[in-house]
């Protein structure tokens, strides 16, 4: 088999895709009120992007690849998008150039805009208000097995031999049948989910298939666990007996749990950088880093141990949160 074939890994983030609006304002305005914004913002968020995001910056300044001659891991976005030749979409593209689109994701002719966020952030309390607004029609388990089907074949015919799909787990009903599909036609490839939102149910279902789960501190919450260590203890028996678990739990820190005979647990507390007077700026797309950290130290550096792999997604997750957005997060790593 060709060397192409054998060395490449992929890594897939399966999810929807904003371009977020950010008003900077003195105050909430009260309604009908006129106010003047003190900035405007517009950028491109979405979980599946922001974790390509960063994860594009991990994989350019890594300066020690596990292995040297090792053919660089691919990215790939495999969400629904506008018109292909939309403004929109082409500000989508710009905002990756790194990672492949244009033969991963879903094209909806005739649409011009993506799924839109508008936040009101106030300079007086510093809170943020979200409203979003989505006209795409979802992807359908039919789009995503054709779309695979088609893409995890190389240019020389030969099929994908690695690849790594991970799902923001939009629509659990759907992702559940496209994890089903991964499992029965392509054992082989890994799948991380996320379980985020604790009205999304049927990620506990989904959450069963796959190789890695990331939790987030509200859904652990709200099913009635009061630690990420206790939570996870408490999955075991819900996922599968070789997965590897993770729960953030913002200022408490974060856990995880490598399954297995030799069971692997790990801990950390939130990281705190060591400059006096740094104060937490931005926590959007903290989670989406955090996944970033993990799945780059998964991929990338199997021979740390979990405790370090949970190290370094906490790290960057704590970074993150002291700059808006997510720039040069991968050169502050090393």
């Amino acid at each position: 088999m060709p060397d192409s074939a054998q060395d490449v890994n992929r890594i897939v983030c399966v999810g929807v895709v904003y371009i977020d609006t950010i008003l900077t304002v003195p105050h909430f305005p009260i309604e009908d009120e006129k106010l003047r914004a003190k900035e405007l913002t517009r950028r491109r968020g979405g979980n599946p992007a922001n974790t390509l995001e960063v994860l594009t910056q991990l994989l350019e300044h890594n300066p020690t690849p596990s292995k040297p001659k090792k053919k660089p891991t691919e990215l790939y976005l495999l969400s629904v998008l506008p018109d292909k030749s939309s403004n929109a979409t082409t500000f989508v593209r710009d905002s990756l150039p790194q990672a492949h689109l244009d033969e991963s994701s879903i094209f909806r002719p005739g649409y011009t805009d993506t799924a839109s966020s508008y936040i009101i952030q106030s300079q007086e309390t510093l809170s943020r208000t979200v409203v979003s607004i989505n006209e795409l029609p979802e992807m359908t388990a039919d789009e995503f097995i054709a779309k695979v089907t088609h893409m995890a074949i190389n240019d020389d015919g030969t099929p994908w031999t690695k690849a790594w799909f991970h799902f923001e787990g939009r629509v659990p009903d759907i992702t559940l049948q496209c994890v089903q599909f991964l499992r029965k036609e392509f054992p082989h490839f890994q799948i991380s989910v996320e379980c985020e939102k604790p009205e999304r149910t049927g990620m506990v279902q989904v959450a069963r298939y796959a190789d890695v789960v990331f939790y987030s501190k509200l859904w652990a919450r709200k099913n009635g666990y009061m630690s990420a260590r206790a939570f996870l203890d408490a999955q075991r028996t819900e996922t599968r007996e070789d997965a590897v678990l993770c729960c953030t739990w913002g200022a408490g820190g974060a856990a995880a749990v490598e399954q297995g005979d030799g069971e692997v647990w790990a801990d950390v507390e939130a990281w705190k950088s060591g400059s006096e007077g740094q104060e937490v700026v931005d926590t959007i797309g903290a989670g989406d880093t955090f996944i970033a950290g993990m799945l780059f130290a998964l991929n990338e550096c199997g021979d740390w141990p979990l405790q370090r792999k949970l190290e370094f997604a906490n790290q960057l997750a704590g970074r993150k949160v002291l700059q808006e957005g997510f720039e040069s997060l991968g050169s502050k790593m090393w």
